[in-house]
């Protein structure tokens, strides 16, 4: 019998996942810090985002790889907390180090390649790890709810309150650039102390087993994703799901120049975590009696909502109103998203007799990585062309008009496509009682076979 997880254990690991969003926090002011601190051209912005999130979508497979074959006295995920808190750490303190005084081109090169650092040591090569970590410390289904429920609340407890003091936070420690890289260093500085404790406070009890994926090439893995046609519709999903997260660099840009007081992106970001968290906990049971389909496209209407109220006026309660649909919509995909993936898993074996687990959530990651890098990337060209000019003293009507468009249309349009992508995979939810069911009768068929197979042997 499995062995219950100690408190301990789920709080070390509940607070390396909170490490994770704290690291984070930087992600929905980097754009403003590259435009209106550093002074780098959007055009570029827009390229070193979409082109580094399509090379990170290609390391989280690889990383995938390595940490289904690592061997160690730590297991196979822990080592690599260990491994590379300190080049993340690194990474993110770099990236907020740039000087407005340097060439533009050298600027620019070093955005790209500090971006890929963070992108690659604490985007990948640590949060992977962390999210196989909780499927190795236990096989038990309720402890693992359990974990990743207490995990995520952790993680939501640390965005609304470190989203609160973000802007405080830099205007404490001088504003400008030497706040920007003061307050992120401290954050992750903070977050890497974290991870050491994830490290240091749990255990990988789940025993390894062979596993056919070392005998498989980086090649043969994406062939066998490619073939499944639903892994393409939720890594689409991923991709569409995950533009809302990136549209959230334009907050910053409203509350400065159509609002016109900053000091609210902390308040707005806070009430948007806080009303994620609470929605987490109302549409789970909903969930369970209408299907997560239904539920995640209930979220998707949500957040179509919350981007198009302020169209109705920039007041101070529509605003609110706002934040609160838009962090409810996204929390119906939480946990939906993770459902369908599970699924996909259950399909590619029935249809190519594999299971490859492993690939296909480091596959849908490359999703979620495209979905921020193609997000992002749009913020920055819509900004292009309204003709944004970073650090001025005012903008032309079009550029404020694109502010406004990027807040509102941009994010309401790309939950739409999430809701198509929801109506493919929602072919697959109707295939999935025959398709547990046929898994279970070839699970059978060969643990009858096997004790004749090894007589034959005999």
């Amino acid at each position: 019998m499995e062995q219950k997880l100690k408190t301990s254990e789920i709080i070390s690991f509940s607070l390396g996942y909170m490490g994770l969003t704290l690291a984070g926090l930087f992600a929905s002011y980097l754009s403003f810090y590259w435009t209106d601190i550093a002074i780098i051209p959007l055009a570029a912005v827009a390229s070193i985002q979409l082109i580094s999130r399509l090379l990170d979508g290609v390391t989280d497979i690889i990383i995938g790889f390595l940490v289904d074959k690592t061997k160690t006295k730590h297991g196979k995920a822990r080592p690599w907390l260990l491994r590379m808190v300190i080049p993340a750490v690194l990474s993110v303190i770099g990236l907020f180090s740039m000087s407005a005084d340097w060439s533009t081109g050298f600027k620019v090169a070093y955005a790209f390649i500090l971006y890929n650092c963070v992108a690659f040591f604490l985007q990948t090569a640590i949060t992977i790890p962390m999210q196989t970590l909780s499927s190795l410390m236990t096989k038990v289904a309720k402890e693992r709810l359990k974990l990743n429920m207490t995990a995520q609340a952790f993680g939501s407890a640390m965005s609304t309150l470190g989203q609160l003091v973000v802007v405080s936070g830099i205007a404490l420690f001088g504003g400008g650039a030497g706040g920007y890289l003061k307050f992120f260093g401290l954050t992750a500085i903070i977050a890497g102390a974290l991870f050491m404790v994830a490290f240091k406070g749990t255990t990988e009890h789940v025993q390894a087993v062979t596993n056919k994926l070392e005998k498989m090439s980086v090649g043969e893995g994406f062939k066998l994703l490619f073939s499944n046609k639903y892994w393409v519709w939720v890594t689409l999903l991923q991709v569409t799901s995950w533009f809302f997260p990136a549209f959230m660099a334009i907050n910053i840009y409203y509350m400065i120049w159509i609002y016109g007081d900053p000091s609210l992106m902390g308040p707005f970001m806070s009430l948007i975590f806080f009303a994620m968290f609470i929605a987490v906990l109302v549409l789970g049971p909903l969930s369970m009696k209408i299907g997560k389909g239904a539920t995640a496209t209930l979220g998707m209407i949500l957040q179509v909502i919350g981007g198009l109220l302020p169209l109705f006026g920039a007041t101070l309660p529509i605003l609110m109103a706002s934040a609160v649909f838009r962090g409810s919509g996204p929390a119906a995909m939480l946990g939906t998203r993770l459902a369908f993936t599970a699924d996909v898993v259950e399909y590619g074996e029935w249809k190519t007799g594999r299971r490859t687990e492993g690939l296909i959530f480091s596959g849908t990651s490359m999703g979620q990585k495209i979905g921020m890098g193609l997000g992002g990337a749009l913020v920055a060209v819509f900004l292009d062309i309204g003709g944004y000019v970073g650090g001025a003293a005012t903008q032309t009507p079009a550029a404020l008009n694109a502010i406004v468009f990027t807040f509102t249309w941009a994010s309401a349009l790309a939950s739409g496509l999430a809701v198509i992508c929801l109506a493919m995979l929602s072919r697959m939810n109707k295939m999935m009682p025959q398709i547990l069911a046929d898994l279970e009768e070839r699970r059978l068929a060969a643990e009858a076979a096997a004790p004749a197979e090894e007589t034959t042997e005999e």
